[in-house]
């Protein structure tokens, strides 16, 4: 009868344990044990630099444009070539405003052109730290402890 009912109690134990539910545990709390979740083994994920190699594109190629288009217009508003290109009847003061036109506008595509050069730089390093991370956290194996937690973790990333 003894047996019996220490079967019973252990079993109700083992029941009762199974059933309650983990305690709450804080966002920052440290994980018991002294170890590290995946994620901090592997570290914080860089950014890709998608976004800045879009953006600097786009600057870069519509600032070669303009700064294209701006040349283009300085050396079409030469007096040699103004009553040519923009008739016979064109003074010289609407040659000089079409120069300052076009040196404006080849000086605004150079500097935009730059910049985009710069912010496309940019994210090429960041795509390539980010690609290092990936190649250096492909495969990672590593204790799960914690609150209702306890096993083995195994992460990839293909």
């Amino acid at each position: 009868m003894m047996l019996g009912l220490m079967g019973l109690s252990a079993r109700t134990a083992a029941l009762t344990l199974a059933l309650t539910p983990p305690l709450p545990l804080e966002s920052n709390a440290e994980i018991p044990g002294g170890y590290h979740d995946m994620m901090a083994l592997r570290g914080e994920e860089p950014p890709d630099g998608d976004n800045k190699i879009t953006l600097g594109s786009v600057l870069f190629s519509l600032g070669m444009i303009q700064f294209a288009s701006g040349v283009t217009s300085v050396v079409t508003a030469q007096p040699r070539y103004c009553g040519m290109v923009y008739g016979a009847s064109v003074s010289n003061e609407t040659c000089s405003g079409l120069q300052i036109y076009g040196i404006v506008g080849a000086v605004f595509g150079g500097l935009m052109a730059a910049s985009g050069g710069v912010i496309l730089g940019m994210g090429l390093i960041q795509r390539r730290r980010y690609r290092q991370w990936r190649r250096d956290a492909g495969l990672v194996l590593g204790p799960l402890l914690g609150p209702g937690q306890r096993g083995l973790s195994l992460g990839f990333r293909f």
